[in-house]
């Protein structure tokens, strides 16, 4: 078992020193050429002072220095904390001043936008940052150092990354891994995804993002390859890059598939090479599960569960079972994790009851950082409470209910704002939708829906109506329509309901 994450790295590079790694536009990059540019970023930011445990931010779109900046932080003894690309000047502020980070490692991209950004070392492209303060380093500075192996003295218990969730409350709170509940969970993963090293992801989702960062680490534990494609707002290239560079897996949230079924060729392009598809992020209306398995034909598709806190991944839904009689379902515990259903109290409930979905398991975070009050609300004696209601069948299937935070209250009745948003997919006349819970003097709240027509110009509000009103109790239709032409998405591609409620 590896016992650090960036062994990942330093054993394909001794396996297969010149295997493609990343593969980027034109560009592939070996994996000796990545560990040494990983060891040498080592090298510069222990010669500059960085002591073991000490936080670095990375606000990088997925590049190959978005990669060695990873590996090599981890090598140095570092605590990668790494954030969006699109992160404004006061999202930076907050996330250097609450992670006390000393460096930040910038891209060309997010350079220009956080010109002014505060902080005392600055590793980016050749140009004016930091208001002048500070150190600044290029990457050209990264290559002169020696290729030496740094002594970083890293142990599995040490902490690995802080990962900062996007909460849908106030600030956002960091999540504490280590390296063992990152390798754990990158072993589980490539475990059930019989991952090796011919395996080739397509990453489209940012690597800051959990679900990203295990596309990564999975296929770097496996020596397999990832392709980097960071023009998802043109599926099409996307699709046309699959084919030509001849990917095996592809990974994407409910509004990445709603895209390609809706908006792009993807139906219509053969990707022979293709096996597998992966779907987290969110549960996906059961109705474009059903397209999208017709879609791809062999291919199989694995719907899978879990959360920031756990490293990413808890549960798993084998593509058999998926197709055969359990589609809606989020699987069954992943290898090494203990999934259980609980009430309020920490009380196991029986198959069918819905509770609050709990989680045991050696990829458990380790609390929030400098959060106390929030840690001990999440993690229980019985383990991590993901905030998620749902219930286990008489063969331990689990079924996603809907958040409690997702939940509405009409007139005193708990109504799940993801059955609603399925019954509006299931009527075909929708690209994307979400519900939201609209103030109501009478009931509480009552539901609102803001939809984006699969076809605007035949798109029938008053047909969708009628449709969901055979679908659902009268209580659960929304009371309030909204049209949009695309919904508001955090980075990760989720669909922002806050925005919405703003």
């Amino acid at each position: 078992m590896v016992r650090v994450v960036h062994s990942f790295l330093e054993r394909s590079a001794q396996v297969c020193p010149d295997k493609a790694a990343l593969l980027e536009g034109d560009r592939k990059t070996t994996y000796s050429e990545i560990d040494s540019l990983a060891n040498r970023l080592a090298g510069l930011l222990k010669k500059n002072g960085l002591q073991k445990g000490d936080r670095v931010l990375m606000i990088m779109e997925n590049s190959l220095q978005n990669v060695a900046g990873y590996y090599g932080v981890l090598k140095a003894g570092g605590v990668c904390v790494e954030v969006s690309d699109r992160s404004t000047p006061a999202e930076a502020s907050y996330y250097i001043e609450n992670s006390g980070a000393g460096i930040c490692m910038v891209s060309p991209t997010s350079a220009k936008r956080l010109s002014g950004i505060d902080i005392p070392c600055i590793i980016g492209p050749d140009e004016p940052l930091n208001e002048g303060h500070g150190v600044r380093f290029t990457w050209d500075d990264v290559r002169s150092m020696p290729e030496t192996h740094p002594e970083g003295n890293v142990s599995p218990d040490d902490l690995a990354a802080i990962v900062y969730t996007s909460g849908s409350t106030g600030r956002p709170k960091g999540v504490m891994l280590t390296h063992k509940n990152l390798c754990i969970n990158t072993a589980s993963i490539v475990s059930y995804l019989n991952l090796s090293e011919s395996d080739r992801i397509m990453a489209v989702l940012p690597f800051y993002y959990v679900y990203g960062k295990t596309l990564l680490n999975t296929h770097f534990m496996t020596g397999g390859s990832v392709v980097i494609n960071n023009r998802f707002a043109f599926p099409n290239s996307v699709i046309k890059d699959m084919a030509e560079k001849e990917v095996t897996g592809f990974a994407g949230v409910p509004s990445t598939f709603a895209i390609l079924l809706n908006r792009s060729v993807f139906g219509k392009t053969p990707v022979p090479s293709l096996r597998y598809i992966t779907q987290a992020g969110g549960a996906m209306a059961p109705a474009l599960t059903r397209r999208l398995i017709e879609c791809i034909g062999d291919v199989s598709l694995y719907i899978m569960y879990g959360a920031t806190e756990a490293s990413a991944r808890l549960t798993y839904l084998p593509p058999e079972r998926l197709r055969k009689d359990k589609l809606g379902s989020i699987g069954i515990p992943i290898p090494g994790v203990e999934i259980t259903i609980r009430d309020n109290d920490g009380v196991i409930l029986r198959p069918g009851e819905i509770g609050n979905i709990c989680a045991c398991g050696e990829n458990i975070m380790q609390g929030y950082w400098k959060d106390e009050q929030e840690t001990g609300k999440a993690l229980k004696p019985w383990g991590l409470v993901t905030g998620d209601l749902g219930h286990r069948d008489d063969e331990g299937f689990i079924f996603l209910t809907g958040r409690k935070k997702d939940m509405l209250k009409i007139g005193g009745e708990r109504v799940s704002s993801k059955e609603i948003e399925d019954a509006i997919v299931e009527s075909g006349l929708v690209h994307e939708v979400a519900v939201i819970g609209h103030y109501d003097e009478y009931l509480s709240e009552v539901p609102e829906a803001f939809v984006v027509p699969l076809d605007e110009k035949s798109f029938d509000l008053e047909a969708l109506k009628a449709f969901t009103g055979v679908r659902l109790a009268a209580h659960k239709h929304p009371k309030y329509w909204n049209i949009l032409r695309a919904l508001p998405k955090k980075p990760s591609g989720k669909i922002d309901k806050e925005a919405l409620k703003r």
